[in-house]
């Protein structure tokens, strides 16, 4: 009598494994198929939508070419600086940055709100054309909703407002870093390639123009202040500087009006694909695909002795190993 010894435990896991896939090959055919069909049927309800884009950048410091107005900075006169205590310096806030995070929030949002344009894009399915007012959105998973609310004694909200707008915008808007430079790509998403455009470049107008009005208002304010007090200061050494503090905030009023980008350059108009770009099926039906694969090789794994094979790491004899 021959006593072999039996295979190391890693490799005999390894073995088990490979002889259960072998033996549960159609169930791995079946959940490779099943997630290729589920990414298909998918595929055709997702209302399939276009991605308008533009590049944006901050308002050139040097050339010529797409730059914004050159809003002038002050003297550099101690007087001229702000009266709060500084901060660190990594507490330095630009107004392309406030740009970017502005970019249909906020402020902006709510000044998106007074645009029957824009929320007719953003929530079709809320307004009645024919009625000409909003609505409940149609269909069984708004009523389930609407039914869970009023259980809980709330309701849904018809009338879209600011709040509801922000989050409608950032659901469909993605930012994107190019070149780990300044520029961002800004993407936006609908179902409609004309609207996506138009209403990307609404939303890019409406950001430069709340910094612009916040800009002309502070300075507005600060130019009100100083003649303010000119009108009740006598020293002459004292009118001399408020005057130069004057003249520095009037050149500064007349550079904000100038008929060019404020926070950010327009670097690249919205543009959008001719057909739809989302979702991709070359991408979304390979990955379901291989899901349902992995999916069905888990299930064999932990399968009971005896399901989907005949050859099953309990169906061996007892004297295996022994000849």
């Amino acid at each position: 009598m021959t006593l072999r010894v039996a295979p190391a435990g890693g490799e005999s896991d390894l073995r088990t494994l490979v002889r259960v896939l072998r033996g549960g090959w159609r169930w791995l055919l079946a959940g490779g198929f099943g997630g290729l069909a589920l990414a298909v049927a998918a595929l055709w309800l997702v209302t399939p939508s276009y991605s308008a884009a533009i590049i944006v950048g901050p308002t050139a410091r040097v050339g010529s070419a797409a730059m914004g107005a050159r809003v002038p900075t002050l003297s550099g006169r101690e007087t001229a600086s702000s009266v709060a205590e500084p901060g660190a310096g990594d507490e330095s806030l630009s107004d392309y940055a406030r740009y970017l995070e502005l970019f249909g929030a906020g402020p902006v949002a709510e000044a998106l709100q007074r645009d029957p344009a824009v929320l007719r894009a953003l929530f079709p399915d809320r307004w009645d054309a024919e009625a000409g007012r909003w609505r409940p959105p149609p269909g069984l998973p708004a009523m389930v909703k609407r039914a869970l609310l009023a259980l809980v004694g709330r309701g849904d909200w018809t009338e879209p407002d600011g709040e509801r707008v922000a989050r409608a915008l950032r659901d469909r808007l993605v930012v994107d870093m190019l070149r780990s430079g300044p520029m961002r790509r800004i993407t936006l998403r609908h179902a409609d390639r004309a609207t996506a455009l138009d209403l990307l470049g609404r939303v890019a107008a409406a950001t430069d123009a709340h910094l612009r009005a916040e800009a002309a208002r502070r300075s507005a304010a600060q130019i009100a202040h100083i003649k303010t007090r000119l009108s009740a200061v006598m020293a002459a050494e004292h009118r001399q500087a408020l005057s130069e503090l004057l003249l520095d905030q009037e050149r500064v009023a007349m550079m904000i009006g100038v008929d060019l980008p404020f926070a950010a350059d327009l670097i690249q108009p919205p543009t959008a694909a001719s057909l739809p770009d989302w979702p991709n099926p070359a991408v979304v039906v390979p990955l379901a695909g291989l899901a349902g694969l992995l999916a069905a090789s888990f299930a064999l794994s932990v399968r009971p002795a005896g399901w989907g094979g005949h050859d099953g790491p309990r169906g061996r004899s007892a004297g295996e190993g022994v000849a």
